[in-house]
C-alpha cells in the first residue's frame, strides 16, 4: 500500500508538471444508448482523432458482455491509460478514455455524474431514461455540449474554480454581503421566487436559504453554466434541477448588473424577462458601488482584513456541510508574478497544484464524498474497500519548487499550496491558524 501511495503521490505531481509545461491532457468521452449501443454524441479534449465506429462498438461491447455475465465491468487501465463506464438509469451509458494520472477513480466517475447532470439539467430526466426517437435525442442534447465540454477541461486542471472537482459551489467572501443580502431579497420578492443568488466570475457572494438548500452539484452546476454560458446583459433559458426537480421545467433568469457580475433566480414564467429587467435595474441602481467593490475582489476572493501568512500561494477552503468552498491563487494583495525567476509558481500553474494536490488526497488519503447521482447503476466502492480502514487527518509533501499542507476537520478542508522557502516544520501550525482565521469570519456560509 505504501508503494501505492508513493506512487500516486509522484504520478499526481508529475501530471501538474506537465500540464504546466505545456503537456496537455487527452480524453474522449461517448454516450450511447445502453440497449443498443447507438452513440448519441461523443466529445474529446486534447490533440485526438475521431474515434472510428468500430472502436467505439468495442467499447460497447465489452461492456454488454460483462453485463450479460452477470458482472458489471466499471474501469480498464491500459498501458498510459484509462476507460471507465457508467450506466445512468438502464437507458444512457457514459464511456471515458483518458490518460491514467494513478489517482482514484472516484474523480472521474464524479466527472461522469456530473456531466450526465448536466445532460438531464437541459433536456430533462425523461427525455434520457425514456428514449422514444434517438435521432430527435441527440439534436437535444446540443445544448448541453458547451457544459460538457468545460466539465471535460477539469481533466486538463486549468480552471479558476474547484466546483467541478470539489462538487461545491464556488464562494467570494465580501464584507458588503449583509447589505447585498438586502438587495437580492428585495430582488427575489419581485421575481415571486425564494431561489436567488448574486455570483461574480462564477462564484456566489450571495444567496437565499432556498438556494443554499439546493443540492452541491445542483449549486455547482448552475454557477458552471452561468459562468461559461455566452455572456449577455440578460437571459432565460429552460432548465431541470438534476436532484431537486428533474422532471420539471423551471426558468433560470441572469442578468448581468456590472462587469462580471450577475443576479440569478430561479422562477416561474410570471414576472416576464423584460418586467425583471427594467424593475430589476431601479431597484439594483443604489447598489451600484458595492457591486464594483465586490467585483475587484476577484482574483483575491476574499476582503483585505483578512490577513494570511505571506508564504501561501494558494489555497482551497472547503466546508463539506454546507457544500461550499473558496479558492484562491492570489491570496496576498499587489501578489506579483516574476516570471523571470525560475523559483516562482505562476497563477496557472498554482490552479494546477491545487487541483492535482485534490484529486491526489481525496479517495486517497481522505474519503472520497459520496455519489449524488442516484441515476447511476452502480457506486465507486474502490476508494472504500481499499483505504476506508484508515482516513488521515493531515497530509504534506514537499518537492523542488513548492511545498503543500492538506488538513481536515470535522467540517471543512484546507488545501495550502506553499513557497517553498516555508520551513517544513513550520507547515503544520500555520495550516491551522490559516484554518481559524479563515472559517471564523460571519461572511458567508464557510
Amino acid at each position: 500500500m505504501g508503494k501505492r501511495l508513493r506512487t500516486g503521490v509522484t504520478a499526481a505531481l508529475r501530471t501538474a508538471h506537465a500540464s504546466a509545461m505545456g503537456m496537455k491532457m487527452a480524453a474522449h468521452l461517448l454516450a450511447l444508448t445502453a440497449d443498443g449501443g447507438v452513440p448519441l454524441f461523443s466529445r474529446s479534449i486534447g490533440d485526438l482523432k475521431t474515434l472510428p465506429f468500430t472502436h467505439i462498438g468495442t467499447l460497447n461491447a465489452i461492456h454488454l458482455y460483462s453485463r450479460l455475465r452477470g458482472g458489471e465491468l466499471q474501469t480498464a487501465i491500459t498501458v498510459g491509460s484509462k476507460i471507465l463506464w457508467r450506466v445512468f438509469h438502464n437507458s444512457v451509458i457514459l464511456i471515458l478514455a483518458t490518460s491514467e494520472d494513478a489517482t482514484s477513480d472516484s474523480h472521474l466517475f464524479h466527472l461522469l455524474d456530473n456531466i450526465f447532470a448536466a445532460m438531464v439539467m437541459m433536456v430533462g430526466v425523461d427525455s434520457l431514461q425514456n428514449i422514444r426517437n434517438v435521432d430527435h435525442l441527440k439534436r437535444e442534447l446540443r445544448i448541453c455540449f458547451f457544459l460538457v465540454d468545460h466539465l471535460l477541461q477539469q481533466l486538463d486542471q486549468d480552471m479558476a474554480t474547484v466546483s467541478d472537482l470539489t462538487g461545491t459551489v464556488d464562494c467570494l467572501l465580501c464584507t458588503e454581503s449583509p447589505t447585498l443580502q438586502n438587495y437580492l431579497t428585495a430582488f427575489v420578492n419581485l421575481a415571486n421566487t425564494s431561489y436567488g443568488c448574486l455570483m461574480v466570475r462564477g462564484k456566489v457572494a450571495v444567496a437565499t436559504k432556498k438556494w443554499w438548500s439546493l443540492a452541491g452539484q445542483e449549486m455547482a452546476l448552475l454557477s458552471v453554466f452561468v459562468n461559461t454560458y455566452p455572456k449577455t446583459t440578460s437571459r432565460e433559458v429552460s432548465i431541470y434541477l438534476p436532484n431537486s426537480c428533474p422532471m420539471v421545467c423551471n426558468k433560470l433568469v441572469t442578468l448581468q448588473l456590472t462587469q462580471g457580475v450577475e443576479v440569478c433566480v430561479l422562477c416561474g414564467p410570471v414576472p416576464s424577462l423584460n418586467q425583471l429587467e427594467e424593475e430589476g435595474s431601479k431597484l439594483w441602481k443604489g447598489a451600484y458601488q458595492l457591486l464594483k467593490s465586490v467585483s475587484s475582489l476577484h482574483p483575491h476572493n476574499f476582503p483585505s482584513s483578512i490577513v494570511i501568512d505571506r508564504n501561501i500561494l494558494g489555497f482551497i477552503l472547503i466546508h463539506r456541510e454546507h457544500q461550499s468552498s473558496l479558492c484562491s491563487v492570489q491570496p496576498l494583495e499587489g501578489d506579483t508574478i516574476k516570471l523571470k525567476d525560475r523559483k516562482c509558481v505562476s497563477l496557472r500553474r498554482r490552479q494546477e497544484i491545487l487541483r492535482a494536490l485534490y484529486k491526489l488526497a481525496v479517495g486517497i488519503y481522505f474519503p472520497a464524498p459520496e455519489d449524488v447521482n442516484d441515476g447511476a447503476n452502480v457506486k465507486n466502492t474502490e476508494d472504500k474497500t481499499s483505504h476506508g480502514k484508515h482516513s488521515s487527518q493531515e497530509l504534506y509533501i514537499c518537492t523542488e519548487h513548492h511545498k503543500c499542507y492538506v488538513l481536515q476537520s470535522e467540517l471543512h478542508q484546507l488545501y495550502i499550496l506553499f513557497s517553498v522557502t516555508v520551513p517544513t516544520y513550520a507547515m503544520r501550525s500555520v495550516a491551522h491558524r490559516t484554518m481559524k482565521i479563515l472559517t471564523r469570519n460571519k461572511l458567508c456560509v464557510l
